[in-house]
């Protein structure tokens, strides 16, 4: 009986675009489209208010957490096809050749940061060299007698 009920319910013809169920007043259908469309609403508002952490700062433990998830995504190998593959980093820390697919993870990092309000301390750093892929890695292009940047 309840088999025969579903079969009927799903061989029944709907047309496109209507909000009417099969079975169903046109009553019926619309409540059914403003229970769906203010269910997405109110699942909306909720993303955005977790996501946005309601304004709070995050806590310093949290935050040198970050920074070194930052750290260990930049200073691990960043492997590149050509030239045009490999970018300097903005943070943490001076930059350091990275991928451009491994800048946007450390990016989304730093957006966790700065949304957290942590505090950054201030870095001397000096003026980046040219970066290119060589064998496969995105490296420093160093001038001969010219040392590393920190």
């Amino acid at each position: 009986m309840q088999r025969e009920a579903i079969r009927g319910a799903l061989n029944s013809p709907v047309e496109p675009g209507s909000l009417v169920e099969p079975g169903r007043g046109v009553e019926r259908g619309y409540e059914v489209g403003q229970r769906r469309a203010l269910g997405l609403g109110l699942g909306l508002v909720l993303v955005a208010t977790v996501a946005s952490g309601c304004g709070s700062k995050l806590k310093v433990e949290e935050c040198n957490a970050l920074r070194g998830d930052g750290f260990e995504k930049l200073n691990a190998a960043h492997t590149c096809n050509d030239d045009s593959d490999c970018v300097p980093s903005e943070w943490p820390g001076c930059a350091k050749p990275t991928s451009a697919k491994d800048k946007a993870r450390i990016t989304e990092l730093k957006t966790k940061f700065d949304a957290g309000k942590c505090e950054e301390p201030a870095a001397k750093c000096r003026e980046t060299p040219e970066i290119y892929c060589k064998q496969g890695l995105c490296v420093f292009r160093e001038q001969a007698g010219q040392t590393n940047p920190q």
